[in-house]
């Protein structure tokens, strides 16, 4: 099925407790779409959500979403090498998370070799 738009969840909304499947960063499929509600494809699954929580496009992003943790987001990943830190990059084409060193304008993400431009301004 081709996506009817791309989302993400804004990075100042509250995300569903029920379902912590949706990360911040990463661009969804849009699936489909009614007057105030939107549902994401999200690892296979159909995520319905309330549009006012995400930020919607028509194409699929190609930029690097860089994420900031809060202070009181939590860290499965504290002290093992998954830990990626308070600041890190998502890869606009298959969601993976990677660490970022210094601020830099480019990246080549490990997982998908998709090479992209940091999106510093605009952050997920």
């Amino acid at each position: 099925m081709e996506a009817l738009a791309w989302a993400r969840v804004f990075p100042a909304a509250k995300r569903p407790e029920t379902d912590p499947v949706v990360r911040l960063g990463v661009w969804y499929p849009v699936t489909s779409r009614d007057t105030n509600r939107v549902v994401l494809e999200v690892n296979g699954r159909q995520i319905d959500l309330p549009d006012y929580v995400l930020e919607i496009r028509p194409k699929r992003p190609e930029k690097f979403t860089v994420v900031y943790r809060t202070k009181a987001d939590p860290n499965p990943a504290r002290g093992t090498r998954q830990d990626l830190g308070r600041v890190y990059a998502v890869c606009p084409v298959c969601g993976s998370r990677q660490r970022l060193y210094g601020q830099p304008d480019n990246l080549s993400c490990e997982s998908c070799d998709h090479r992209g431009v940091v999106a510093w301004w605009e952050t997920g």
